[in-house]
């Protein structure tokens, strides 16, 4: 009986991949990079790019009034019927370029109209996600699971800046960004096909909305919780925009093409890729937080290769900026599994829609407001500059320090986080060295 279980964990486990590859090669494309590049060409300002990379967490906050419905629908209904209706607006982004009857202001405003009306729709589908996830996958197996669906949604955003690159590498005319909207739609269709074949979950009593009111304060004062909230929107104003605001400097700084971008911005999701299955393995043996710190060295790095580089300490050159995006990757890969697992392990069984839900809205509500409270900054100052020393004190230089200072603090915030004990790092290193050599020489013998 359990092989019949494992086997079809490991079936359901692998529809849910192909879901979240096919689902990160469209959001890659329709939130991304090249969406960014887009608004460059029609000539957006800092705030604009700040609110095209604010959308998608700011109106995630419509988890929070849609959890009471959730065990009412069920998590696989209402998941569908968000991504359905989200899949079909997709496809107006093709034919947006396309159109010369209106000026680029006047594109801009409808682009953020339809990323506005694509994000509504993700973000109310978005709260049944993660607790459907944790009730379908076993607690023992949410270690390799969630390891390899964020290789598959690394090798998903790595095949969406490898499009990209290849359909916007000589020029970013309007029909190129069509060809690559179109394709980002066709994607999002793929994705809904394989989310189809993930079988729903009963939703329990014990998880159920009942009459009585949601009790939002005493859940903020569990202290677990706390800590990994203020831990987490902390971190949020460091990542939030940080992508998009690296176009702008690479464009406007470097000198970088769109088609330069996209190749360099895709050493990231190679860096991703490769970090989680080799590093990601020892969570399991030693906890979150180890592995929540070496994915911090990494941003702590990447930021200030920045700081030097805007201070014109270092050069921009496309060696540099491809080792500073494959760092990049690394740490998002691992940030990503690390806090995604320790939200697992904090949430309680009692009231966890909710719980996720009030997570998912207040860390997202700071990835929202991050970048647009950035771009307000980096426009108020503008092209002002001036020498100090041997630094150049510029808006970008200004930005990747308080980066740096941002960085530090979470460094600090990670510390009281509430985990599940594992092995110290230096030994569990030690032990998955010894097990790779043991299952080597094995193989050896059984040849």
């Amino acid at each position: 009986m359990s092989i019949a279980v494992s086997s079809e964990v490991k079936r359901d486990s692998a529809y849910a991949h192909q879901f979240s590859l096919y689902n990160q090669l469209n959001f890659q494309i329709t939130l991304g990079t090249p969406m960014v590049l887009y608004a460059k060409s029609l000539g957006a300002s800092s705030t604009t790019i700040g609110i095209v990379a604010a959308l998608a967490p700011l109106l995630t906050v419509l988890q929070l009034p849609t959890a009471y419905f959730i065990p009412k629908i069920g998590y696989k209904q209402f998941v569908l019927l968000g991504w359905f209706s989200r899949t079909l607006t997709v496809f107006s982004f093709a034919l947006l370029p396309l159109v010369t009857a209106f000026d680029n202001a006047t594109k801009i405003s409808l682009m953020l109209m339809a990323l506005f009306i694509f994000n509504v729709l993700r973000g109310i589908s978005t709260g049944a996600w993660l607790p459907w996830l944790t009730s379908l996958v076993p607690e023992e197996r949410r270690g390799h699971f969630l390891r390899k669906d964020q290789t598959y949604v690394q090798i998903g955003g790595l095949l969406a800046l490898a499009l990209s690159s290849v359909v916007l590498w000589s020029s970013g005319k309007p029909w190129h960004f069509s060809i690559l909207f179109f394709l980002s739609a066709c994607a999002a269709t793929l994705s809904l096909f394989f989310i189809r074949l993930v079988p729903d979950v009963e939703v329990g009593d014990q998880v159920k909305t009942s009459g009585q009111p949601v009790p939002w304060a005493a859940m903020l004062k569990y202290p677990p919780f706390t800590k990994l909230l203020i831990f987490t929107v902390v971190y949020n104003w460091v990542i939030g925009g940080l992508g998009a605001f690296i176009v702008g400097f690479l464009q406007n700084v470097g000198g970088f093409s769109d088609g330069m971008i996209l190749g360099c911005n895709m050493f990231a999701f190679v860096g991703a890729a490769i970090s989680v299955p080799l590093v990601a393995g020892l969570m399991d043996r030693t906890g979150t937080k180890p592995i929540l710190r070496i994915a911090l060295v990494c941003y702590l790095w990447t930021v200030i290769c920045w700081l030097l580089i805007s201070s014109g300490l270092l050069n921009t050159t496309p060696v540099m900026v491809v080792l500073i995006y494959f760092i990049l990757g690394v740490a998002g890969g691992l940030f990503g599994i690390a806090n995604t697992r320790i939200a697992m392990d904090t949430m309680p069984l009692m009231g966890r829609n909710h719980f996720f839900a009030l997570f998912t809205v207040f860390t997202s509500m700071s990835l929202g407001l991050a970048p647009i409270c950035w771009g307000i900054f980096l426009d108020s100052v503008g092209h002002a500059q001036f020498e100090l020393g041997i630094f150049q004190v510029n808006r970008y230089s200004l930005y990747f320090l308080m980066l740096t200072v941002l960085v530090g603090v979470t460094f600090v915030l990670a510390h009281p986080l509430v985990e599940k004990r594992g092995e110290p790092l230096p030994l569990a290193v030690r032990d998955a060295v010894i097990y790779a050599r043991l299952r080597l020489f094995a193989r050896l013998l059984n040849r």
